[in-house]
């Protein structure tokens, strides 16, 4: 039984169900991320907001193009348009913006992915539900744009996690005005959003952030390790929980500043304070180091507090405040990671909200008749290099011409900016492609990308291939980098 049980187990890793064929959705839409820095370090499992609305630019984006509505022929691939990717529907609005969610696999300058609909008789899929879109260092995603439930209402804030860790609905004030979508009003006298505590799961290490827009200001205390004053004048954003030995780590704001308080017994200390003045919505992010906070005002380092002198600190899930002080103003977009991320990250985070547009570069929708290609190395011949490539299909036109480009730059699909362009003879047919080439520099980095066309449109291989020319070395080695 054991054997049988492992044998399944490896079947299943080793030849997954089948995925979804994207050929036969009808449309797509490319979505560039060149709002990233080309010098940025590569972003592993970001979560990335997508904005979708009507257009008739390309063939058009229009939500009655949806075969499974509302939106369940909805699917985001990555830049090979195979490779299907994780989200999360936010909000979908089909007389104004839908909110997406997409777990973007490795985020570098220019990375492409692809949104396609229009396919009959499907259901959104599993990630859109399960959290799935969230990696597991999130330990909670609460956007906050659920409808008034009146106070005293279990679970009315989502989680967007897998960890499904809800907040409870102690809110009175109706406002719903946020950054993205929607978020919550607090009337500072009262109000907050309680969810089941982190302690025993989070410590020393960790990220909290979200966007405010405060109405006043708060009391400015000094920077302390030890000491209780926290207990009067703030406007906590974040509640700091009382810890005992622990201690809650929490944020009181205003429009005067920001204050990173700690809570346990007899302790509640500003462990970081910054003056400054907030005005509108505005991004904060604590990202804790060895128990020490560190504060970003819209994507921006500002501040490094004092290290706790506790010996295990927390991040706090009461949004709003609580005893001690209410927040009075709006909060959008609350997010507690278990991990301390870098400020590329938090960088990130904030240009994809604040200036989506910025960020992301969104193309013409297409018809999904064009053809699929791919790269898949260089070797060295005698006197050449052989670029190979793979037509993976010919759409839904197979009247397919193919070429490679390649030079000493990466011109991406600017036809016009490759130094060479060798196009394969004739009509191609799924399968290999092998084009012979010549370069002309001993030592030289080339690059090269395959592209396929039909009555549909064109394409271009991802991601772009590199060989090094050597003269003196042709033995059949492969030259390629992915």
């Amino acid at each position: 039984m054991n054997r049988f049980i492992v044998l399944a187990i490896w079947l299943f890793a080793t030849f997954p169900a089948a995925a979804e064929d994207f050929l036969t959705w009808q449309k797509r839409m490319p979505i560039t991320f060149s709002g990233f820095p080309a010098d940025g370090e590569t972003l592993t499992n970001f979560p990335a907001l997508v904005i979708l609305s009507n257009t008739a630019a390309g063939v058009g984006f229009y939500y009655d193009d949806f075969l499974s509505p509302p939106w369940g022929d909805l699917r985001f691939a990555a830049a090979d348009q195979i490779t299907p990717l994780d989200f999360e529907v936010e909000s979908w609005d089909t007389n104004g913006l839908s909110y997406a969610w997409v777990r973007i696999p490795e985020l570098t300058n220019n990375t492409v992915i692809h949104a396609l609909w229009g396919e009959a008789g499907v259901v959104a899929p599993p990630c859109t539900a399960n959290g799935a879109a969230w990696e597991s260092g999130f330990r909670g995603t609460w956007h906050l744009v659920e409808g008034e439930g009146g106070t005293n209402h279990a679970g009315v804030y989502r989680d967007s996690t897998a960890y499904a860790n809800h907040g409870s609905d102690f809110v009175s004030a109706t406002g719903k005005e946020g950054v993205v979508n929607g978020g919550q009003a607090f009337n500072g006298t009262g109000d907050y959003i309680g969810a089941a505590a982190l302690a025993n799961y989070v410590s020393n290490n960790f990220t909290i952030s979200f966007w405010l827009y405060p109405t006043t200001t708060h009391a400015i205390d000094s920077e302390s390790t030890s000491g209780t004053g926290g207990t009067s004048g703030q406007r906590y954003a974040l509640w700091p929980e009382w810890g005992d030995a622990k201690a809650g780590a929490g944020i009181s704001a205003g429009n005067n500043g920001v204050s990173v308080y700690e809570h346990g017994s007899g302790y509640m200390p500003a462990l970081l304070v910054w003056s400054g003045t907030l005005s509108g919505w505005t991004h904060v992010t604590v990202a804790y180091l060895a128990k020490r906070p560190r504060l970003y005002i819209n994507g921006s380092l500002v501040r490094t507090g004092l290290t706790s002198t506790r010996g295990v600190i927390y991040p706090s899930v009461y949004v709003g405040g609580s005893s001690y002080g209410y927040f009075p103003g709006k909060i959008d977009e609350f997010r507690v990671e278990s991990v301390t991320r870098a400020s590329n990250w938090i960088w990130a985070c904030y240009m994809n909200m604040a200036s989506n547009s910025v960020f992301n570069s969104y193309g013409e929708p297409e018809y999904q008749g064009a053809p699929m290609v791919t790269n898949l190395g260089a070797v060295s011949e005698n006197e050449f290099m052989t670029l190979n490539g793979y037509l993976l299909s010919t759409g839904m036109d197979a009247n397919v011409s193919a070429a490679v480009f390649w030079g000493t730059n990466d011109a991406g699909r600017q036809a016009e900016g490759w130094t060479y362009t060798n196009w394969m003879p004739g009509i191609v047919a799924e399968g290999p492609l092998s084009v012979n080439v010549t370069p002309d520099k001993v030592g030289q980095l080339y690059y090269f990308r395959f592209s396929a066309s039909n009555s549909f449109g064109q394409t271009w291989a991802s991601p772009v291939h590199d060989f090094r020319w050597w003269a003196d070395v042709r033995t059949g080695s492969v030259f390629s980098t992915w």
